[in-house]
């Protein structure tokens, strides 16, 4: 006798349409390879999508099951993850309870917390939304370089289209590896494991309105090849060097050193995606004596060396040459 799994993908307002049937055709493939590896499948996916409309969600396929799997999508328009969904959140809490996976991916976790699903919990989200989410639900413990995070009843995955991983992961979940691998061969997609410090952008925040610091950061920016000791960065300031640092930290969420090795580790990257110069000589031209240290620190920040890094992100027109 088959085993039907119910899946149910929340729809709200602003929900990236093409994780929600990206991730149909996800299961629904793996239904069809799961026929073809075995003459009587021992278990099959359905999928239902529940669409949020003037406050009600309701299920737009009729299928009245309890859902073992429960998936809430990125949303890339709008911020009606930011606003107060009851009704959503009451069904999310509602289907936890009596025994499924919640899940999430990118801004999705947004409302896993709303209904109170991820306290003192460890989540992920879009790297990006890290400072709203920490600000928001400062009792989730928060790691936004993991982009897949999983308890046996809660998964939230990181970036925009990490509903691949989380898909695969949660179908993994189901039937043996091989039938996940061969779900990745055909869609030619990575079945390993990723993390989102891979993708993760350098992006400071300048729009704080201490000019003092924004004159330091600024300098960073130019002069990051140098040698800057947080003196020099508070003389530039014209402040103590405590008061610096605590003046740094609160407009930047970093303190100097940290901002400084980020900006390098920047720097480098840039330079390893679209140049063919040594690791040694990027570590020297972005202000690194000391290659081992270098390598450390990229390591520490992008969770690749930097010559896994080059493999897999380098302009395909430097292999060519």
């Amino acid at each position: 006798m088959t085993q039907t799994i119910h899946v149910a993908i929340l729809v709200i307002p602003g929900t990236a349409l093409s994780a929600v049937y990206g991730l149909i055709d996800l299961f629904q493939t793996a239904n069809r390879i799961l026929s073809e590896l075995q003459q009587a499948p021992d278990l099959c996916f359905q999928v239902t999508r529940w669409q949020l409309a003037q406050g009600q969600l309701s299920a737009l396929e009729n299928d009245n099951a309890s859902p073992s799997l429960v998936i809430v999508p990125p949303v890339l328009e709008g911020q009606a993850y930011l606003e107060p969904q009851e009704e959503v959140c009451a069904r999310l809490s509602a289907w936890h309870q009596q025994g499924a996976v919640v899940s999430s991916a990118c801004a999705g976790s947004f409302l896993l917390a709303q209904a109170g699903l991820l306290q003192g919990r460890k989540a992920t989200t879009h790297w990006q939304l890290e400072g709203v989410f920490r600000y928001e639900y400062p009792d989730v413990e928060l790691d936004t370089d993991a982009l897949l995070l999983a308890d046996s009843d809660l998964v939230t995955a990181g970036g925009v289209m990490s509903w691949m991983d989380l898909g695969l992961h949660l179908i993994g979940r189901y039937v043996p590896p091989t039938v996940v691998q061969a779900l990745g061969r055909f869609l030619l997609v990575d079945t390993g494991v990723r993390q989102q410090s891979f993708y993760r952008s350098f992006i400071p925040v300048l729009n704080h309105n201490d000019r003092p610091i924004l004159a330091v950061q600024h300098h960073i920016h130019r002069e990051y090849t140098q040698s800057l000791s947080i003196g020099q960065m508070a003389a530039l300031a014209n402040l103590t060097e405590r008061t610096f640092i605590r003046r740094f930290h609160k407009a930047t969420g970093m303190r100097p050193a940290e901002y400084l090795q980020q900006q390098r580790v920047h720097k480098a990257r840039e330079q390893l995606e679209n140049t063919a110069t040594t690791v040694e000589r990027i570590a020297w031209q972005v202000g690194y004596e000391d290659v081992s240290a270098f390598r450390r620190m990229f390591q520490k920040q992008t969770g690749l060396t930097p010559s896994q890094y080059r493999e897999r992100f380098a302009n395909s027109r430097l292999n060519t040459r």
